[in-house]
C-alpha cells in the first residue's frame, strides 16, 4: 500500500500513463530523424500517405490501431504495427517501474536494492525513482527504434540526457549506488565526508560520462584502423555519455560488455541469416553487414539500471567464489 491507496491502482495507472507516453514516443520516433519536422511541429499528426488528420479517437493507444484494423481511416493505407507495439512496451515498462517503486520489498527486487530491500523508502523517493526510471526507459525505447530504422541515435535524446545526468546526480546522488536508489539514507562507504553526497554524485556523473564516451570512442577508432571503415557512430558515443553520466563509470563498462556480448550473437545471426537468404534467392545480392549497436547499448543500460547490484554482486562476489570452488574440486 502507498498512502492508503492499493498498489494495484498505482501500477495500473502507471501502465495507462505509459501507453499515453508511448503514443508520444511514436511521434518522437517518426519526427526526430526527419530534419523537416520537430516534436512540436506540425501540431497534429497526419497520415503520411494521404495527409488525413488523425482524430483524437483514432489516437487512443493500442485500441485505436486495433479498431482501425491497422489501416488509415482516410485512404486505408496500412499503419505500421510498430505504433501499438511501442505503446504496449512502454505501458508494460511503466507498470514494472511502478511495481518496483510501490511493492518494495519483494524477493526479485534484490538486484535493484540489494540487501537493503527490507527497509521502507519514503514516498517522495519512490516517486523520484519512478520518474527517473520511466524517463530513462522512454529514452532507450526511442533510441532503439530510431537506430534500428535509420541507423542514427537522435541528439535530442543523447545530448539532452547527457546534460541532465549531472543535474540529476547532484539532486539524487544515490543514482550511482544501486542499493541507494530507493534508500538514500543507507550507511555505505563514501569517498567524501557526510553531507558531501551531492558533490560525490556530480563527480561520479562527470567521470561516468567521460568513461562511457571515451571508451566507446576509442573502440571506434581502433575498429576503423583495423577494418578500414567506421566501427562506431558518434551517436553511440553520445549515448554512452548519457548512460555513463546517469549510472556511473563502472556501470558504463558493464553496459558496453553486455552490448558486445548480445550484439555479437545478434550480428552473427544476422550475417548467417542474410547469407542463407541470398543463397535461396540466387540473385547475387550481398548481405548488409551493418549492425545497429545502439539498441544493444540501450539493452545493457536498462539491464544495469534495473539489476545493477545483482550483476555487480555476481561478477565480483559470486563468480570468483564459483571459480574458487571449481578450482578446489579439480585439485581435490
Amino acid at each position: 500500500m502507498a498512502g492508503g491507496v492499493p498498489d494495484a491502482f498505482w501500477i495500473v495507472s502507471a501502465a495507462a500513463l505509459g501507453a499515453t507516453i508511448g503514443s508520444f514516443l511514436n511521434v518522437c520516433i517518426y519526427r526526430m530523424p526527419r530534419r523537416c519536422m520537430t516534436v512540436a511541429h506540425p501540431r497534429h499528426s497526419r497520415c503520411p500517405h494521404c495527409g488525413h488528420g488523425i482524430r483524437w479517437y483514432e489516437n487512443i493507444p493500442v485500441l485505436s490501431w486495433l479498431a482501425l484494423r491497422g489501416r488509415c481511416s482516410g485512404c486505408r493505407a496500412p499503419i505500421s504495427a510498430m505504433y501499438p507495439l511501442v505503446e504496449a512496451i512502454t505501458a508494460a515498462a511503466f507498470a514494472v517501474c511502478a511495481r518496483i517503486a510501490v511493492e518494495t520489498p519483494a524477493t526479485w527486487l534484490d538486484g535493484v536494492l540489494g540487501p537493503w530491500s527490507g527497509s521502507e523508502p519514503a514516498g517522495w523517493i519512490r516517486l523520484a525513482w519512478f520518474g527517473i526510471a520511466a524517463a530513462f526507459v522512454s529514452a532507450m525505447i526511442v533510441s532503439t527504434v530510431v537506430d534500428f530504422e535509420f541507423q542514427i541515435i537522435p541528439d535530442q535524446i543523447t545530448l539532452s540526457g547527457a546534460a541532465l545526468a549531472p543535474l540529476l546526480s547532484l539532486a539524487f546522488p544515490w543514482l550511482h549506488r544501486p542499493v541507494l536508489r530507493l534508500h538514500p539514507h543507507t550507511a555505505v562507504p563514501s569517498v567524501l565526508p557526510a553531507g558531501w553526497e551531492p558533490v560525490e554524485g556530480l563527480l561520479a556523473s562527470l567521470v561516468g560520462a567521460a568513461v562511457g564516451a571515451a571508451g566507446i570512442w576509442i573502440v571506434g577508432v581502433l575498429g576503423k584502423a583495423v577494418f578500414r571503415k567506421d566501427a562506431m557512430g558518434l551517436g553511440d558515443v553520445k549515448l554512452m555519455a548519457f548512460v555513463g553520466g546517469l549510472l556511473g563509470w563502472k556501470a558504463a563498462l558493464f553496459v558496453f560488455l553486455i552490448a558486445c556480448c548480445v550484439g555479437s550473437v545478434a550480428g552473427v545471426s544476422q550475417l548467417v541469416g542474410a547469407r542463407l537468404l541470398a543463397l535461396v534467392r540466387r540473385d547475387g545480392s550481398k548481405p548488409d553487414h551493418y549492425l545497429a549497436f545502439g539498441p544493444y547499448l540501450a539493452l545493457g543500460a536498462l539491464a544495469m539500471f534495473f539489476t545493477y547490484a545483482r550483476i555487480e554482486t555476481f561478477v565480483f562476489v559470486e563468480y570468483p567464489r564459483l571459480l574458487e570452488r571449481l578450482a578446489v574440486s579439480l585439485h581435490g
